[in-house]
Parts: structure tokens; sequence; C-alpha cells
């Protein structure tokens, strides 16, 4: 339910008076005193759903809503006929009235010097758990950023027409990630400089940062639905799932990994995780926007705000509009190329394993490197990790699959195999339900410790063996 104060002028009271008594809303009237003495305060109940609608009816009978409206959470109300008035919209989407949603995105942001030092130190730590190979301490640092804020009040500002809180969430957008892939160079700088880590240390072996190589269809997809699910929360009656939001967008460990490959000269690093970077937000912003379209939000009549005769901002959000419609057509020519050259690559991997003698190894992974971002980025290394019974070697797999997947995908490419050895074993035991077998000798029972290590991870089992003297 809320709370809505109208200050009504005593020319406009009878209309929005009887608007009120047509939706069978309670309310309460205070005759305005001194400057006011001409107007009336009207505290009404309304349902949550009814807000929207009953400001559009007292709009079209002449109540002008910028002179002073205010709604608040009411959490208890009561009046004769509450209970039909609630059960009558409650069938009705959850969408909040359009003044509600820009009040409500507002309220995201923190002022700057919060919102930056919040940023560095979500860096500082995302840096320090990518470095660790920590996932701990990356999904704390995605806890901690909040750099989903002005992604959707940059949204609201969009589909409102409200270009100011468009430039306003844009700047501090830009501002946030230069601070995060800046933090992550500083720290990563720290940690050579002081040998916290080993100085041979590769990081493109680090498992968490070699998931930021580079850009992928997949991350795409959930930036745009990580955005346009932080859109919904914001435009209903329930809480904003920020927290949910920024760790599916992964935007700062993203910003993490660019710092640590510009930190160790790995410029390629740096590039690729840039762009995964630029890419995920921009789809964070597009999702956002397209949530809130669909949700039927959209500009007043007369746009507020307008930029006209704000030259400086003007050309500032032209530019940015136009670096932005680049960089998306970048981000989209690669992940198109990229995606292609997995596919088939894949699939050649796939027809190499199924002759012999290679049918009894299983791939459990693959990851792919490249030698530059963007559409005219060339794959260079294909990295297949294999699962094997047993010790025995392949030294000319390599070669096969090097060759299988260049005619395949006409590229230039070298591949690495790495294997995972494990052990199987299988137990049996005699089903209870059988009947029992002939006499036998007398057995003795041992328990014998069997040792299985599968790659990194080890684990014990025991078993019961019958063993005839």
């Amino acid at each position: 339910m809320r709370l809505v104060h109208l200050s009504v002028p005593d020319a406009d009271r009878a209309a929005v008076v009887g608007v009120l008594d047509d939706r069978n809303l309670g309310y309460v009237e205070t005759a305005g005193a001194g400057d006011l003495a001409d107007r009336t305060l009207v505290s009404v109940v309304v349902p949550a759903d009814a807000v929207e609608h009953l400001l559009d009816d007292l709009e079209a009978v002449g109540y002008d809503d910028d002179t002073y409206t205010v709604s608040l959470a009411a959490e208890f109300a009561s009046f004769p006929g509450i209970d039909a008035v609630q059960d009558e919209w409650a069938a009705t989407p959850n969408k909040l009235a359009p003044a509600t949603l820009r009040s409500k995105a507002k309220d995201l942001r923190y002022n700057t010097q919060t919102y930056l030092w919040m940023m560095f130190l979500s860096t500082v730590v995302a840096t320090a758990g990518l470095l660790l190979d920590s996932p701990a301490t990356v999904v704390g640092s995605m806890v901690l950023a909040p750099i989903v804020g002005p992604t959707l009040t940059g949204s609201v500002g969009a589909v409102r027409r409200d270009w100011q809180m468009v430039v306003d969430s844009v700047y501090l957008q830009l501002l946030g990630m230069g601070l995060a892939v800046g933090g992550a160079v500083v720290v990563g700088l720290a940690t050579r400089w002081f040998l916290t880590v080993p100085p041979s240390l590769a990081v493109t072996s680090i498992e968490l940062v070699t998931l930021r190589l580079s850009p992928g269809l997949l991350p795409l997809v959930v930036g745009l639905a990580a955005g346009a699910a932080g859109a919904f929360g914001l435009a209903t009656k329930g809480q904003v799932s920020i927290v949910g939001v920024m760790i599916a967008a992964a935007l700062i460990p993203a910003a993490a990994a660019a710092g640590i490959g510009f930190a160790w000269g790995k410029l390629l690093l740096g590039l690729g995780a840039t762009t995964l970077l630029v890419s995920t937000l921009l789809a964070v912003n597009l999702g956002g926007y397209t949530m809130f379209r669909y949700l039927g939000y959209g500009p007043d009549e007369v746009p507020t705000e307008p930029l006209a005769g704000r030259h400086e901002r003007t050309v500032f959000l032209v530019a940015v509009i136009g670096v932005a419609v680049v960089l998306t057509g970048l981000a989209v020519v690669g992940l198109a190329q990229q995606s292609t050259f997995e596919r088939d690559a894949t699939a050649a991997t796939a027809r190499v394993l199924d002759t012999e003698p290679y049918r009894g190894l299983s791939v459990s992974d693959t990851t792919f490197e490249y030698a530059g971002v963007g559409p005219v980025s060339e794959p260079t290394t294909v990295t297949v990790t294999l699962a094997r019974t047993g010790n025995r070697s392949y030294p000319d797999l390599p070669e096969r699959l090097a060759r299988r997947i260049a005619d395949r995908t006409d590229t230039s490419v070298a591949v690495r195999v790495q294997y995972a050895d494990y052990d199987t074993a299988t137990v049996r035991n005699r089903d209870p339900g059988r009947d029992s077998p002939p006499s036998r000798p007398p057995t003795k029972n041992y328990f014998v410790l069997s040792r299985i290590s599968l790659d990194k991870l080890a684990c014990c089992s025991q078993s019961e063996l019958a063993i005839n003297p």
C-alpha cells in the first residue's frame, strides 16, 4: 500500500475528491493555512499498483502533480472497503508508477566519493582473488561493487528521456570502470614488486583469469539477462536484486583481469579482458533499457530537463553514444567470429577422438586463446584437456588435432593437449535376496584400503574382500 499526499488547489478539490470517490479509496483532507490557505492537503491510501493509474486520472481532471505530490510506503491501513480495493488491484501487473520508478532509481546512487572508494576496494579484493585463484574472494568483490546502480539509473533515464540522468550514469560508469582497471594495474604491480606472488607466475595459467581472456557469446547473454532482471526488480513492488545482478554480470573480475594483464605486460590479456568488460557493461545497459520498454515505460509528452542550450553535455552524450555503438559493433562481430571458430574446433576435436586409437579418451575441457580482440582477432592456441585411464601416451594426437582444426576452420592454430589421469574400480555386492550358496570352507575377512586419485583431487574408498585360505 502507498500513502499519497496531494496539495490540491481549492478550485480543483471537487474534481480530485470525485476521482477518489469513484475508485472507492480512503482519504482525509486537511485545510491549508497561511500562504497555503487556498489549498487542501489530501492524504489517500492507494494500492501500489494503482498509483500510476490514479495520477493519470487526476491529471485528466486538471490536477498538476508537479506542485506537491508525495508517495510513501504504508505498512498498515484500515478504512471501509479496503479489502475490496486490494482485491481489485491484486491481479494487475506489479509495475510501479513512472515517478516512483524514477525516484527509486535515483535512490540507488552513491555520492561520488563513496562510489569511487567502493569501486577501488572491490577491485583490490577482485585482483587478489584472481591471483589467489579463489572463487569465494572473487564473488565477494562482486558483492561490494556498486556499478549496477548507475547502469539501472541510466536505463531509466534513457527510457524516460531524462538526459541528465543518462549523462550522470554514463559519467559514473566510465569513471568507475576506468578506476577499476587502473586500480587493478596498481595492485598487480605492487604484488610483483613486493614478491607477494612468485615472480615467474604465469597469469594466463590461472583458471579464473583464463575465463576472461576474451569476450564470448554466453557472457553477452548473461549481461543482457542480468540487466533485464535488475530492471524488472526495480520496476516492481519487490526489492531490487542488486547483489544478484552484480554477481551475474561479473564486471569487476573482468576489470581486475584486464589490470592484471597490463601489470604483467600481457597486452593481449589486458585488451581481451577490457573488451569483455565493455561488451558486458553495454549488454547490462541494453538489457535494462529493453526490459523497461517491454514493461511499457516511456517518455512524458514533454521531455524533462532537455539538454538544449547545454552544448558541452550534448557533445559528451553524443560522443559516448558513438563510442558505444562502435564498441558494440566490434564486440558483436568478434563474438560471432569466435563462436563460429569454437564450434568448428569442438566438432573437429570430436571427430578425431572418435577414431582409433583415441576412443578411450574423453574431453573434459577446452579453452581458446586469441592473438587479438575484435573482428580482426585470430585464434592462436587451443588447449584440450582429456580424461584417460592409465598412462598411455599419444604423441601424434596434438598434430592430428591441429591439422583437423586448421582444415575445418581455415585458420592457423596451435594445439596443446593435457591429460587428467584417473583409475576406476567397480565393487558388486551380493544380492541379499538370493538363496544362500552351498556351504564352503570358512573364510577370513580383510579390509583393504585403496586410494584413488583424480587430477588434483583425492579420495579414499574402503571395500571388504572375502579370501579363501
